[in-house]
């Protein structure tokens, strides 16, 4: 007698549409020590950017209307840091901040003004050149504003 091994049925169906979800793009973020840290609906890059220091906005709460202001979906895998206060430039305002870092190697990667966990404030903030969607890749935009510094020849070695 033969024996059963399953008694599952497999089927598919070109023709169906697709739903909601999967015309959703999940992309995977890393940061640059290449742990794993963040899952986002969308590019990273086509979201809006803060004036203030350039980092990319993540709506985590839906606004007052949330047909024209939806929350994006995402996951952060990042370690709470600790709170601190800053002095916003060019005013008096301050403003508090909730900085979450890499699990791994310690690196802020993202920032909210509201205490943990992620996404209790209607923003999340991911820093500019923290993270790069291809693993063990430092992102194009890593270094910008940053000055750069003279060949190593150039360089007096210390003590002359």
């Amino acid at each position: 007698m033969p024996k059963i091994v399953s008694r599952a049925v497999t089927s598919s169906s070109e023709q169906a549409g697709q739903t909601q979800s999967a015309r959703a793009v999940l992309r995977s973020y890393y940061c640059l020590c290449g742990d794993f840290v963040l899952v986002l609906q969308g590019k990273l890059d086509r979201l809006p950017k803060r004036k203030s220091d350039g980092a990319y906005i993540i709506r985590s709460q839906p606004g007052p209307d949330p047909s024209k202001q939806p929350a994006r979906k995402f996951k952060l895998n990042a370690t709470p840091g600790t709170r601190c206060l800053l002095n916003r430039k060019g005013t008096q305002d301050l403003e508090i901040r909730q900085p979450f870092c890499c699990s791994r190697c310690n690196t802020t990667i993202a920032y909210q003004t509201a205490p943990p966990p992620a996404g209790e404030a209607p923003f999340l903030y991911i820093l500019k050149g923290a993270m790069t969607e291809l693993q063990g890749r430092v992102p194009p935009d890593a270094f910008d504003g940053e000055e750069s510094l003279p060949p190593a020849d150039m360089v007096d070695p210390p003590g002359q």
